[in-house]
């Protein structure tokens, strides 16, 4: 599932020296721009250099060399720098101010490595509940840390992944790289009707594996989950605190960081309960804890306003939200311009078109709390017909605008408010 609506992660980090360097991750520092800009363009996922790539900054357009690197003079202060690459998204970074800007694409198109892992719960018992229940288990991946990232949404056909009966055997399909396997064993009660339409579910237990190796297209089996101790599962409860007034519906999910690059990302918690039994990180041999995302919104879900509040390295028995970020007010849009109002608390803020079928045309991120409009640059003009929708959200991140890696200290992201506007 796709929790956030953009994948932009921010972070703070030091700077240094005045000579071409390329910014991990992508990101800007080492200094105000003053005559002269160093500007590296890499792939977001693979951080490879990306030749060809046309770079318009300053009224000027250059294309990116062997390094994925352009320099340009006769600038000063911050700019608007737009990049546009064949089979990659355009990007626009505005109000942009360092020396070295960094500037990472996404793929419009990727394939995600996967594979099939099955196995059973060891020392599974379907008995012990009431007349009319059932025990079952729904087993899933542990996720890389990047939320937006395809590679945690990868399904598995059949609810595979769903066991009970005497043995509890599952199927799932999984990401690669290291992997975690959980399953939140189930207390269905069939109501005593044979529709499931008014089943409920109940989590009563978990099961886990952890530190699982896995390789594109290589599938495993015999993989045994063990069941966790009762002296290891505790009761969370998630407390919203005072989301904006008009976003009325509230979900959320609880994390447990295992590491810098993997999180088990517990069953959704809808609004109906801020409460779930969930195993304590020490279980997977983490050592950060736990991370609150939760969710406010309108009942249009992901397609009208929204706010969304991150923490990390939590402790229970409860997890609070915080501060959330109200959505921008004002919001409007053509296929040449945006226009917003400033979301108080964020320091920066991003505008994505998206189309009809829900793909992002392009991005656009200002570099400050100030700049409540922007054009879009000729270099990525947006297609002249078909639906499009502006998406204009407010970032809240402790992280200095003009010095930043987004590999590194990925935690600095804490909220972001949305605010979509359809373009005529």
């Amino acid at each position: 599932m796709r929790l956030l609506p953009f994948a932009f992660i921010l972070a703070a980090c030091g700077g240094g020296g005045t000579d071409p360097r390329v910014i991990p991750g992508g990101g800007i520092g080492d200094g105000d721009i003053d005559g002269k800009v160093f500007v590296h363009v890499i792939d977001n996922s693979t951080d490879a250099p990306l030749a060809n790539a046309s770079v318009a900054i300053g009224g000027m357009t250059l294309m990116t060399d062997a390094k994925g690197f352009v320099e340009l003079g006769d600038v000063d202060g911050p700019q608007t720098i737009a990049v546009k690459l064949q089979g990659y998204r355009s990007t626009v970074w505005a109000m942009a101010n360092g020396k070295n800007v960094t500037i990472p694409l996404d793929k419009t198109t990727t394939t995600v490595g996967q594979a099939t892992l099955s196995g059973s719960i060891t020392g599974w018992d379907p008995s012990g509940l009431g007349a009319g229940h059932v025990k079952a288990a729904a087993v899933l991946y542990s996720q890389t840390d990047n939320l937006g990232d395809e590679a945690n949404q990868i399904d598995t056909p059949n609810d595979m992944n769903i066991c009970g009966g005497l043995a509890c055997n599952f199927t799932v399909n999984t990401r690669t790289g290291t992997v975690s396997l959980i399953a939140a064993i189930l207390d269905v009660d069939g109501k005593g009707t044979t529709t499931q339409a008014d089943d409920t579910f109940s989590i009563i237990g978990w099961a886990t594996k952890t530190g699982i190796t896995v390789e594109g297209g290589v599938n495993q089996s015999g993989l045994a989950l063990t069941i966790v101790e009762a002296g290891n599962i505790e009761a969370i409860t998630v407390d919203y605190g005072t989301p904006p007034a008009a976003l009325t519906m509230k979900s959320a999910f609880v994390g447990i960081e295992i590491g810098d690059d993997e999180v088990v990302q517990l069953p959704f918690l809808d609004q109906t309960s801020n409460m779930l039994l969930a195993p304590k990180p020490a279980v997977f041999g983490g050592t950060r804890g736990m991370r609150l995302t939760a969710i406010a919104q309108t009942n249009t879900g992901g397609l009208g306003a929204q706010s969304i509040v991150i923490r990390h390295d939590l402790s229970g028995p409860t997890l609070a939200a915080g501060t959330w970020l109200t959505p921008p007010v004002g919001v409007s849009a053509t296929r040449s311009s945006a226009t917003w109002g400033l979301v108080t608390g964020a320091v920066a803020h991003q505008v994505q078109f998206v189309d009809a079928a829900g793909v992002n045309q392009l991005q656009i991120t200002v570099f400050d709390n100030k700049t409540t409009t922007i054009d879009v640059p000729a270099l990525v003009s947006l297609p002249v017909s078909g639906n499009l929708t502006a998406r204009v959200a407010g970032i809240g991140a402790d992280f200095d605008v003009e010095d930043f890696s987004l590999e590194d200290d990925e935690d600095k992201l804490f909220a972001l408010a949305a605010q979509p506007a359809a373009i005529p």
